[in-house]
């Protein structure tokens, strides 16, 4: 496995693995309305806009897994594996890779996970990370903003 930016033409693929992953995580634990918001084209526009800071982790041509990040903020805006990839280490590696783009530009690093992703959370605090509190994510769609109770997640950086 190799990690290594993402290409612009990879976005529809990107698109893909990314909406599977969300659904997965997120499916019954945000409101409706985000689900109806989060189809095929939002995540196809996405993948298009944040092709820029999102690092890839693939394998014999095949993507494993992604990562969006907000350097400004020190934020994991983003964290997707393909289920045939999960437990393989995939997620670990490019969550270490967050991390160590991090270190030295933030104190910390953060990322918003939904309450009822205990998969996601045990994942995090697996590696080091740590619940600091509930946030609200405001979550931009079409038809307004929706507003989506998350955990803020953080990890102190060396």
């Amino acid at each position: 496995m190799i990690l290594r930016p993402a290409r612009p033409d990879e976005a529809p693929r990107l698109a893909v693995l990314w909406r599977a992953a969300w659904l997965d995580g997120h499916a019954g634990h945000v409101p409706g309305a985000l689900m109806d918001a989060r189809g095929p084209e939002h995540f196809a526009a996405h993948a298009e806009k944040y092709a820029g800071s999102t690092t890839v982790a693939s394998e014999d041509g095949e993507l494993l897994g992604l990562i969006i990040l907000g350097d400004d903020e020190g934020e994991v805006v983003q964290l997707a594996v393909a289920r045939s990839a999960r437990g393989r280490g995939v997620g670990g590696a490019l969550l270490r890779h967050a991390e160590e783009r991090f270190s030295g530009r933030h104190d910390e690093a953060w990322l918003a996970v939904v309450p009822g992703n205990t998969r996601a959370r045990r994942f995090y605090e697996f590696h080091g990370w740590h619940d600091a509190g509930p946030m609200t994510y405001a979550a931009p769609t079409a038809a307004g903003v929706v507003d989506v109770p998350v955990l803020r997640y953080v990890k102190p950086l060396l």
